[in-house]
């Protein structure tokens, strides 16, 4: 919703983690969403109207109706623990956990219902795939430029050549400039807030499907985002790599994931689906 190998990290990146400085960001505010717990469970109705016919065709129409309402009490319960975190520069880490959070509630339902967890996951992907391609291709481009401008380059530069990491809340990350054509810039999450709420709900096993939202938010917002493992795979830290007009790459050490990632990308090749919703 966003461990590590990574071949373009350089021997210099690794130096200095013990005294690296921290940049503090506000710490997490919880309850923030119960007040807007109407506007929420509107936007989760939107997205399971999207998702409708695709259940119906799956299972029947009584019950993806019975999953539809099953999701979403799960959801409503869990709006109150969803973390926030103040200030314009975690926006995206709150949307993270909002998708997060309703991944969550699908996996809790379908548990319920004995689904495996390869498709719970892929009914998540799906649903994610919906909600991205409602976002008008000039607000995606103005996203994408923005991202691998000089001023964003600048930013990172900076934070890289001073070793310097960032806590947002439950997020704790650091930066890497590239070296050659592997990559533009990159980040380290070494801790995720999405990853600790989802284990603090009860969902480890589902959390290295999670980590795969990265898939369809790199292929609709044009990150050209690389990476292959995460703190959920039980790595060190998650790699992510950009890369200005890439095509995706993402791939899981936990065999279950990796092995739904191919046989989603397989049926969406056959099914004509683009990569940028």
């Amino acid at each position: 919703m966003f461990g590590l190998n990574k071949e373009g990290m350089s021997a210099k990146s690794h130096k200095g983690y013990e005294k690296s400085e921290v940049d503090e960001m506000p710490d997490e505010i919880m309850g923030y969403y119960s007040e807007r717990k109407k506007a929420l469970l509107k936007e989760f109705d939107r997205t399971a109207a999207l998702l409708e016919d695709s259940l119906v065709a799956r299972y029947g129409k009584e019950f993806a109706g019975t999953l539809q309402r099953v999701v979403r009490q799960e959801y409503e319960n869990l709006i109150p623990e969803i973390p926030y975190i103040k200030g314009a520069r975690a926006r995206p880490l709150n949307t993270f956990l909002l998708i997060t959070a309703q991944e969550l509630a699908a996996y809790k339902a379908m548990k319920k219902h004995g689904k495996p967890l390869g498709e719970e996951w892929e009914l998540c992907h799906q649903a994610l795939r919906f909600r991205l391609a409602e976002i008008p291709q000039w607000k995606r481009w103005l996203l994408r430029r923005f991202m691998f401008s000089r001023l964003v380059r600048k930013i990172v530069e900076r934070r890289a050549r001073q070793q310097q990491k960032v806590r947002f809340g439950g997020f704790e990350v650091e930066y890497l400039i590239g070296e050659g054509d592997e990559f533009d810039f990159g980040v380290n999450y070494l801790q995720c807030g999405n990853h600790n709420f989802v284990k603090r709900h009860g969902g480890e096993e589902f959390a290295p499907y999670v980590c795969m939202s990265d898939i369809a938010l790199s292929d609709a917002m044009g990150w050209g985002l690389i990476r292959t493992q995460t703190l959920a795979d039980g790595c060190h830290h998650c790699n992510f790599r950009f890369k200005k007009g890439a095509a995706t790459q993402i791939s899981s050490k936990t065999p279950e994931v990796q092995e739904t990632i191919e046989r989603i990308r397989k049926k969406e090749a056959e099914q004509g689906v683009a990569a940028d919703g």
